[in-house]
């Protein structure tokens, strides 16, 4: 049976959960997901707060970090496939005919045909004529006239 040092692993996390704090700190921007600075303040909490004469397993703190690291990555191919998904959407419109709410003008819409789609940080786009439009602006599509 191995047992876990746990005044040096408290130590070592409350190290760097005050490296996470100082990082963060310096951060202004908030996240709405719990990230592994979120992790660690728990699993100080819990290691600060559990019965000294009846310790945690240590097998329980590896396999939390195992499920944490499981939701983390499965965040991380949640967010990769939306934008897959968004991209496959956009490129399915190019050659189609499209009505879209004109972004400098919301009275106004735009019609014309797609011609490329695109990727970005904000989102997928298609390009109509020669402007770059976001999906989320688009009000109908409709297949583009073949002249027959």
């Amino acid at each position: 049976m191995s047992y876990i040092n746990t005044s040096s692993a408290l130590v070592d996390i409350t190290n760097n959960t005050t490296k996470v704090q100082a990082e963060k700190s310096a951060k202004t921007t908030g996240t709405s997901e719990l990230g592994q600075d979120a992790f660690l303040q728990l699993l100080m909490a819990q290691m600060k707060n559990q019965d000294p004469l009846n310790p945690t397993d240590s097998s329980q703190f590896m396999s939390q970090q195992a499920q944490f690291t499981q939701i983390s990555e499965l965040q991380k191919l949640n967010k990769s496939l939306a934008s897959s998904n968004q991209i496959m959407q956009a490129s399915s419109l190019i050659g189609k005919n499209v009505s879209l709410i004109n972004p400098n003008d919301s009275e106004n819409t735009i019609s014309g045909t797609v011609s490329e789609a695109k990727i970005n940080s904000t989102g997928a786009s298609v390009v109509v004529n020669g402007n770059e439009y976001s999906i989320n602006s688009i009000l109908s599509v409709k297949e583009a006239d073949t002249g027959s």
